[in-house]
């Protein structure tokens, strides 16, 4: 989603303290029919779109939101789904921050971003645009989703979904300033590496052919593709595959052996292997906590209207 990030004002909410979760589920809206609040509450919302496209109107205004959508949504909002495809899926969560929060301008967080002095201004904040579109989706989801798990159970006290969902947004702060951060490279080519990676997934990529294909030095490319994403250019790789995989796990019943051909791991065997060390779970234990415990066990579920 392509938004003018002139207009855009950023959130900063204190995360020295959790945030107090109110309420959080789903929200199906399918096409023909529309979702509508119903009261007006004293909470902010975070709304997520896992799926579909939508028209949300929030007080008369309209934000088109897609598959990895965000937006955060003021206290005493009214709230309107349109679906726009033939189902659209959001996640939602309600908070209240213990401290008062602030608005500032897109170009001024960006702006912190390249001054260490102004960035640790921030450090101790959630720091989420009203409306962002996330760059690592299938992490985030994954995030939503077991967050969600965690909500649903019984606990004794609320710190706890308290602290889940704080922790969900502390996320999105980290791709949010990891996507300031792509837009201040100062590397191009690294950018063009990294994007041909994963255009390339199923080309069975090894770190020479990477380097090859750009005519440079396999090792020189290794040092760009860390400097850039923190990781070497081979766990790169893996990471990008492994997310396919769980998002695959997540969103459809297919067998564990057309997972691993579609995430381009090719060999059942090593795709079960370099998951269970990656993750810290089987394919199958990561779908049945996060897939089938959640979609049985729901939090709470919003229904559209006709």
């Amino acid at each position: 989603m392509e938004v003018d990030k002139s207009n855009i004002q950023v959130y900063l909410f204190n995360s020295d303290r959790p945030f107090h979760h109110y309420a959080s589920g789903q929200l199906t809206v399918k096409k023909g029919t529309q979702y509508e609040s119903d009261d007006r509450i004293a909470a902010y919302e975070l709304l997520v779109c896992s799926g579909g496209k939508c028209q949300l109107i929030t007080n008369q205004q309209v934000h088109q939101l897609k598959r990895g959508s965000c937006l955060v949504v003021e206290p005493q909002t009214s709230i309107q789904v349109i679906s726009e495809s033939p189902q659209v899926d959001l996640y939602w969560f309600q908070f209240l921050p213990k401290d008062d929060r602030e608005l500032v301008d897109f170009q001024d967080v960006q702006a912190a971003t390249r001054n260490r002095q102004q960035l640790s201004r921030l450090v101790n904040n959630v720091i989420i645009p009203e409306e962002y579109q996330v760059r690592e989706f299938n992490r985030i989801n994954t995030a939503c989703l077991q967050a969600l798990l965690l909500i649903k159970g019984n606990y004794y006290t609320d710190a706890l979904p308290s602290y889940v969902v704080t922790e969900l947004m502390l996320q999105i702060t980290n791709d949010f300033i990891a996507s300031l951060n792509h837009l201040t490279r100062t590397n191009p080519r690294a950018v063009e590496i990294i994007d041909w990676l994963g255009d390339h997934l199923d080309e069975k990529l090894t770190v020479r052919k990477l380097a090859d294909h750009f005519g440079m030095n396999y090792r020189y490319v290794s040092r760009l593709i860390k400097k850039e994403t923190g990781v070497t250019a081979s766990n790169l790789i893996i990471q990008k595959k492994i997310e396919i995989a769980c998002d695959l796990l997540l969103h459809s019943n297919l067998p564990l052996k057309v997972i691993a051909d579609r995430a381009y791991f090719n060999d059942e065997k090593y795709f079960l292997r370099i998951f269970k060390k990656r993750v810290g779970q089987t394919p199958t234990q990561y779908r049945q906590q996060y897939m089938s415990d959640f979609l049985l066990n729901d939090t709470k579920t919003r229904e559209g209207k006709k």
